[in-house]
Formats: C-alpha cells, structure tokens, sequence
C-alpha cells in the first residue's frame, strides 16, 4: 500500500511540472483564418524569444512539413517556396506567411513548434489553426446623377489577406473620359483589408451608354467586376428637322419631326414658322406634326427642351413645287439688226422653256438658244439677225402647268445715248480750243504796230512792171511782212478804261509821252503820213515810194 502511494505521488508530481513547462511556453494562435485566392495570407502567432520555428500540417500518423527554415528540403512539394516567417524570432513572433494561396490550401489545418523545448514537453499540435479560402469579388460604385460637364466620382475595390503585396487594380473606361485621376487606400475588416481605387473624371455627353468597370490582377489569375452603363445627363446637343416627304404642292399640307440628342428626353417642343418674312412659334409636347398651307419660301424649325437644357434646330427650307410664272423681266432688244431675247421663268420643280416666232414652235436655223439655271429660275436666250418686225412668245411648262408671255421688242438707245455724250464733248473741245487761241491772241500785241493803231486790210493787187517784179522777185513767194498785198490804214485807237487793257498797254499818260515822240506824234505835219508810224518794215518804205510815183488801183 506504500508503495502505491507513492507512484500516485510521483505521477502528481509529474504532470504539474509538465503543465508548467507548457504554460511557461504558452503561445498565441486563432482557431481559423480567411484567405483570399490569389492572394497571400498570413497566420499570426505570438510566444516568447526562440531560435527556431517549424510549422506542421495536422495530419493523425504524419507530421508534414509546411515550413522549416533549415531544413527546405524537408518542406512538402505544394508549400515549397511559398511559405516564410516574417517576423522577428527574438521578438516572439512566430507567425506564419503562405504566399499565392491556392483553392487546394482551403480547409487546411496547421501548427507550430518552438525549440528550445524538449519534444517530449511539446504539446503544440493541440493548437491548430484552419485557413479557410475564399474568392473575393470587385465591387466597383459609380454615382447615380452623372451631368455633362461635371465632375464624377467612381470607386473600384477588392478584399485581399496580403497587407505587404495587395492586388493591382485598373480601369476600363470610355476613351472619352478626359483629364481622369486615380488615388489608392486600404481599409481592414476582420483580419482583411479592402484595397480600393477611387476615379475622378470630368464627365461628357459621348460617354452615354458605354460600358465602364475595373479589373483587380492577382499573381496567378485576374478578375473584374461587374459592366456598369454610364447614364450621363446632358442638354439637348444635335437637334435636327425632317420632312416626312422630300417635295411637298403649295397650298398642300407637311409632317414634320423634330429629333434631339439628349438624355433625358425632351419634355416640350417649340415649332417655329418661317413665311413671308414673319416668324410664328407653337409650343407643343408632340415631337411630331403636321403644318397646313403651306406657300414658296417656307421654311421651318423646332426647339427642344428638357431638365437639363435647350438647343434649336436650324432651319428646313420645304421644296415647295408650284406652276411655272414668266418674271416681268423677260424682254426682246434690237440693236440694230440684231435680236435678242431673254424669258425667265420661276418654277418648282424647274420648267422647259418654249419659244413661238410667228405662229411658229420651230426656231430657224438663223437663231442661237442659250439656257441657264438658277434656284428656282430657269432663263431661256435667243440670238439672231432681224429681218423685220416679229411677233415672239415664250412658254415654260412643268408638269403642275405653263405660262406663256408675248415679249414686246424695244429697240436699244445704246447709240442715242452715245450721240448724247460724243456731241457735246466735241463742242466743249472746239470751244475751250477757240477760247484759248483768242486769250493768247489778245495778250500778246501786234510785233510791228505801235501808237495803238488799227490795221485794216485792203486787197491789193500784184504790180506788173518790171521795177516792182524786180523789187519783189518771184510773184509766187510775197515778201515777208506782206499779207495778200494789202494797204495799211493806220487810224487812232482809243486807250482802254479797264485794268486788264491797262496791264497789257500800261499808263495812259505813259503812252500821251511817247505819242510825242513818235513820228505820228501831234508835231508831225501832214505830209507825213501814217507810214512813218511803222518801225523796221522796209517794205512800207517801199511802198510810200511808189505811192508817191504811181497810184496802184483799188
């Protein structure tokens, strides 16, 4: 019986010192783990300053090897190169990394030993810990009211277990997102983290309805999130208006449709009227209507509106087809013995144009047809030389009717009107060239005469002897100061009162002095007569002799 006593004591005795060797070596492990695929994990455990760490798979015959880090070799073939010990062993973190985690780590149950420990004192194998993996979706958030021309905001996340090596994240967006910028945060939630991307961009009409998400790119693999369509708001940016048929009978009626770019739809409509230079607008809820009495040159246009904003269409010229109407202009001109005439004709759609010579539909080969074109006017020209007086008439015709003009023939006034301007201008010639001659003649006196005297002029006829043949030489050349053989009559000539005859013949007492000593000054007798008044003219000299010998006939 003493014996028994004392085995009971011994085994007391041993198992309180092995509880407190395990106590003493008392580490601090979770009972699960989440991990994300992909991703690494990381199993935190805690316990005092050791020298060494291995990590075992629980296995009930076994001991696997997840990690020894003398022994690599040792290391079973699925955790090989993937598993570490971060943290710092003089610190006490035995906590264990297992990088790029697979679907086949899922449900996998691990523990830790720690050396120095005899391992028989070891009873850490009672603390295992289960990594759980799992596959994490992106999230990716975008605002509800996204406005052209604003700022919007989109946010881009993904779960990991990695803290040191998180995901990359990238977007795919519209490519018309311009001046776009990006910023990087993480969040932890239950022993993970949320990395997440947050987008800015300034937001345009061109982005409506096109796809945007983003991606999260893992060692092994890369998922993205779900395609959202972007709903962007804007003002109404194209309007535009159109016709239900492209030609449209004056007097007859259109359907009109008035289509925006723009999101939302336009809640109002406002119509406006062209015709005959007013403008008439009509507010309707309809994007389609029809107009009545409808004329030539109608033009149309609509404006829509909606939450946003508004924007007008430009104006729709309607192809209004009407019967053709000759224009008053057209005429027939001769100039001379040439014709011409021009008829004009506005229609829709163009009109042929006819002319009727005479009775006659068929023009002679005499006459040249020019046609040309306009909006909306065609003119039809002929060419030809008249012969006499015709009756000419156009038609145009389209195939709403026909209109027909008698042209009346005028004949030009082209060379009147040249009559009118060359006459007179040759008059105003001849008269500024008479005007001339006569105010040079009268400012420039007599060469030979002096004692203001006239000179009047007689016929005289040739001498016939042979003195005065002798004396003038050749009867077909006349001496030099002789014009027609006249006679000279001097007579007294009054001096002129105004200032202009005074400048050109100077003063009046001036020329009193210089009568007194002229040889037909008033000393003079009466034998001398007025020849002697005549300097330097040898010819008068000649001719007072033989006035003295001779009396030459009348």
């Amino acid at each position: 019986m003493g014996t028994a006593l004392l085995f009971r004591l011994l085994s007391l005795f041993t198992g309180i010192s092995m509880l407190q060797q395990v106590i003493s070596w008392s580490i601090t492990v979770p009972n699960t783990v989440t991990a994300v695929e992909g991703s690494c994990v990381v199993v935190p455990c805690q316990t005092q300053p050791h020298s060494r760490v291995i990590w075992y798979q629980y296995h009930t015959i076994t001991y696997p090897v997840v990690y020894d880090g003398r022994s690599p070799n040792a290391v079973e073939e699925q955790f090989r190169g993937r598993t570490s010990i971060p943290g710092e062993a003089s610190e006490g973190n035995c906590s264990l990394m297992i990088d790029n985690v697979k679907t086949s780590d899922n449900n996998l149950q691990t523990y830790v030993w720690i050396k120095p420990d005899s391992e028989s004192t070891q009873k850490f194998h009672l603390k295992t810990v289960t990594i759980s993996v799992e596959r994490r979706a992106i999230k990716m958030q975008i605002q509800k009211r996204i406005v052209n021309g604003e700022m919007f905001q989109a946010n881009c996340s993904v779960k990991h277990s990695c803290p040191s090596s998180p995901p990359s994240l990238h977007w795919n967006k519209s490519q018309f997102l311009n001046d776009s910028t990006s910023m990087t945060n993480g969040t932890l939630e239950q022993a993970q983290r949320w990395h997440t991307e947050t987008l800015h961009g300034l937001a345009t009409y061109k982005m409506h309805n096109s796809k945007m998400w983003c991606s999260a790119k893992f060692k092994t693999f890369t998922s993205e999130s779900e395609r959202i369509t972007l709903n962007i708001l804007y003002e109404p940016v194209n309007v535009t208006l159109t016709q239900q048929k492209e030609s449209v009978m004056e007097g007859g009626s259109v359907t009109l449709e008035c289509g925006a770019d723009c999101n939302p739809q336009p809640h109002t409509y406002k119509w406006l009227r062209r015709q005959m230079g007013q403008i008439k607008g009509i507010n309707s809820t309809e994007k389609k209507r029809p107009f009545n009495n409808i004329t030539r040159d109608t033009s149309f246009s609509c404006i829509a509106y909606n939450d946003i904003g508004t924007r007008q269409s430009d104006w729709l010229d309607l192809d209004v087809q009407y019967a053709p109407v000759i224009v008053p202009e057209s005429y027939c001109l001769l100039t001379g013995e040439s014709l011409k005439c021009v008829c004009s004709a506005e229609a829709s759609p163009y009109p042929s144009i006819h002319w009727t010579i005479d009775g006659n539909y068929t023009l002679p080969s005499s006459f040249s047809f020019v046609s040309t074109n306009k909006k909306n006017v065609v003119s039809g020209e002929i060419n030809c030389a008249a012969q006499r007086q015709s009756n000419i008439s156009c038609t145009a015709t389209n195939y709403l009717g026909s209109n027909t003009k008698l042209l009346s023939v005028e004949r030009s006034s082209t060379y009147i009107w040249l009559l009118a301007f060359v006459i007179p201008g040759i008059g105003l010639l001849f008269g500024s060239a008479m005007f001339i001659c006569r105010k040079r003649s009268r400012n420039r006196p007599p060469a030979y005469v002096v004692c203001n005297t006239d000179i009047v002029l007689r016929e005289q006829r040739l001498p016939h002897n042979a003195e005065q043949e002798e004396r003038y030489g050749n009867i077909e050349r006349p001496p030099a100061y002789v014009v027609c053989n006249t006679d000279i009559v001097l007579r007294e000539q009054r001096l002129p009162d105004n200032a202009e005859q005074e400048e050109r013949y100077g003063n009046i007492e001036r020329f009193q002095a210089e009568d007194m000593l002229s040889p037909c000054g008033p000393d003079k007798g009466p034998d001398e007569d007025s020849f002697s008044c005549v300097y330097d003219n040898e010819f008068l000299e000649d001719m007072k002799k033989t006035n003295q010998s001779s009396t030459a006939p009348q």
